[in-house]
């Protein structure tokens, strides 16, 4: 997909993760519900106040003229959009497990993007970085703990899994710096 999408506020994606499960049911206007009112409120940790429903109706709003919901059958919806968004926000919270003690190998990130996917390039390199990669050189980042299945994640998202090789490594040079880099005890 070519479209480009910025990363929703804290309070949209909450609001997107009930649309998903279903929790808002239209009342009348296509407003949300008073009991689907409430459970905003509780979510987002908001006082129910009269201007605070006016937020949350503007917010379902635009998010319906941005066409991240839809309503059907009484009911809002996740448009294809907002899967999309709710699928990339997700990428975002992934997280690398730190074993207790460091096994001494590398986990190297070797990509070779072809052109006619570059633009998913500055995405992929940035979510490699919420991970917690460090650049080694152009297009290999290493990391200290195994993280293939998080990059797989990130790489089927962005439909560049063929592109990517992971290598495992017990020697690198310039290794004392990313030691010093990842706070890893030295042997």
């Amino acid at each position: 997909m070519s479209m480009r999408f910025r990363r929703p506020s804290e309070k949209t994606v909450k609001i997107l993760q009930m649309v998903g499960i279903g929790v808002l049911v239209v009342g009348l206007g296509a407003a949300p519900s008073p009991r689907a009112l409430w459970r905003i409120f509780r979510e987002l940790r908001m006082e129910d106040t009269p201007r605070n429903r006016k937020w949350i109706r503007r917010r379902l709003h635009a998010l319906h003229e941005q066409k991240y919901v839809s309503v059907r059958d009484e009911r809002y919806s996740l448009s294809e959009i907002g899967e999309r968004v709710m699928r990339e926000n997700r990428l975002w919270t992934l997280s690398i497990q730190k074993p207790s003690t460091w096994d001494g190998e590398w986990h190297l990130v070797v990509f070779d993007i072809p052109q006619q996917k570059s633009r998913v390039r500055i995405p992929f390199v940035r979510q490699l970085q919420n991970l917690g990669f460090a650049y080694y050189q152009r297009s290999v980042w290493l990391h200290p703990y195994p993280c293939e299945d998080e990059v797989r994640e990130i790489a089927i998202f962005h439909d560049i899994l063929p592109f990517i090789s992971f290598i495992r490594a017990t020697h690198l040079d310039g290794s004392s710096e990313y030691r010093k880099h990842f706070k890893l005890n030295t042997k």
